[in-house]
């Protein structure tokens, strides 16, 4: 068995702690028979946020937080996620749990930065990451770049996002986990490792900015269509201008040719007639 467990303190919530027992239990399906090996630190205190867990893979660092909600999942970088349309996906003190695992992200990065620890590693790139009990489907309304180190997915299908993660800029060694083990003065976590691991269900997604998703298409489509008009109308303004323009110089020009000419036949009298009449 690879997986190694830590805790700081156990939590009062018995629910959160039966959720991380089952995350223990779904990654079985990938370390539990593997080279590979993943720490898992539960209810620790860095930068003084408590966090529920952090991963350690030798190419991820991933900060995540349980949520014990099912069902279909609606949420976005800014206000509210709702649950089964009503109700609300509570982010700690956070208006969501983005912005939470967003300040969570942050605190690790300056406890790195403050123990001067894995200052080889590229620690911009930690990951973070909801795992909720069970989802039926999501919509997410997430930027491109959050969705470079943010992940929301449930417990049966936590192995696979966690086992995919090879981020670039971070290679850890065993030892090095070890080490970051007793400086935080850590406890081995008992699990039952005999528990079955969970059947992996299909989430549906209807998430923005998913490039596997339609909707993306659809989102993007009425945006370049309104650019492009944009575009079409600066060009046809511009166009006009510039025609106005050159077509008073001309006119301008062939008028002052014309004086010019009868000046020269007529002399300075055709100034005369001119303004004043013959």
């Amino acid at each position: 068995m690879t997986i190694h467990a830590y805790y700081g303190d156990i939590s009062h919530l018995k629910n959160e702690q039966k959720m991380f027992d089952d995350l223990l239990t779904q990654l079985k399906l990938h370390w539990g028979n593997s080279e590979d090996w993943i720490y898992l630190f539960y209810n620790t205190m860095w930068s003084g946020q408590e966090i529920d867990v952090i991963a350690f893979t030798k190419e991820a660092i991933v900060v995540i937080d349980l949520k014990n909600y099912s069902g279909n999942l609606v949420g976005s970088e800014n206000g509210e996620w709702v649950i089964n349309g009503e109700l609300e996906v509570q982010g700690g003190s956070q208006i969501n749990p983005f912005v939470q695992i967003r300040k969570n992200r942050f605190a690790v990065l300056e406890w790195f930065k403050s123990a001067e620890l894995f200052t080889d590693q590229n620690l911009g790139f930690i990951s973070g990451c909801i795992i909720l009990n069970e989802l039926s489907s999501t919509q997410m309304d997430l930027s491109h770049s959050v969705r470079k180190w943010f992940y929301v997915t449930d417990i049966a299908n936590s192995v696979d996002t966690l086992s995919k993660l090879h981020t670039k800029g971070i290679s850890l060694a065993s030892d090095d986990i070890l080490y970051l083990v007793n400086k935080l003065k850590l406890k081995e976590y008992s699990w039952d490792q005999g528990a079955a691991p969970r059947v992996r269900n299909l989430i549906q997604s209807d998430d923005r900015d998913n490039p596997s998703d339609n909707s993306r298409d659809q989102s993007s489509a009425p945006i370049k269509y309104t650019l492009q008009n944009q575009m079409e109308k600066k060009y046809k303004g511009a166009l006009v201008s510039y025609l106005f323009f050159y077509g008073t110089v001309i006119i301008c020009l062939a008028f002052a040719f014309n004086i010019a000419n009868h000046l020269k036949d007529e002399g300075i009298g055709y100034l005369f007639s001119l303004f004043f009449g013959r």
